[in-house]
């Protein structure tokens, strides 16, 4: 804003500078008044306009300094905008690492899961193959049995024949 202000002073100054001369011109004139009337209303005419000139640079500069304040306040909402959605995204990061974490916890659990399945699989399949070979062992003994009671049936008959 300085450097503006510099800028606005230096071409100012000039304009200041023949303001000044075209006051001194127009007061060396004014004893002559009427002689060089018409010279006096030129003079006049483009101290007026330099005048004129003056105030638009001015305005010119109070709307640039507005404009730098605006552009300035516009940077900062910017700014703070950016920030914010940098935080969003850097949380919508940790929370989809979270899931990424809570994915590879439940992969982890279903191959556990799954090995657990194949251990009570197999474990069926030995009790399977247990329970029958107890299966064929209890025929065989009630096949033994039924023979025994059979034999013992017989030997009860024979000695009940022979009256004994």
């Amino acid at each position: 804003m300085e450097a503006t202000a510099t800028v606005a002073q230096e071409q100012v100054a000039p304009l200041a500078v023949r303001v000044k001369e075209l006051e001194e011109e127009l007061t060396c004139v004014a004893g002559d008044w009427d002689a060089f009337r018409p010279r006096a209303g030129e003079a006049t005419a483009s101290v007026k306009a330099l005048a004129g000139q003056l105030g638009t640079e001015q305005g010119a500069h109070q709307l640039t300094k507005e404009l730098e304040g605006e552009a300035s306040r516009a940077t900062e909402a910017s700014r703070v905008k950016v920030q914010r959605l940098k935080e969003k995204a850097e949380a919508s990061w940790v929370e989809a690492q979270r899931w990424k974490e809570k994915a590879e916890a439940s992969r982890v659990e279903d191959r556990r899961w799954e090995e657990k399945a194949k251990e009570s699989e197999t474990e069926v399949t030995q009790a399977a193959e247990a329970s029958i070979a107890v299966q064929a062992v209890l025929e065989t003994k009630i096949g033994e049995h039924d023979a025994l009671k059979s034999a013992a049936r017989t030997a009860c008959e024979a000695l009940e024949v022979k009256g004994v």
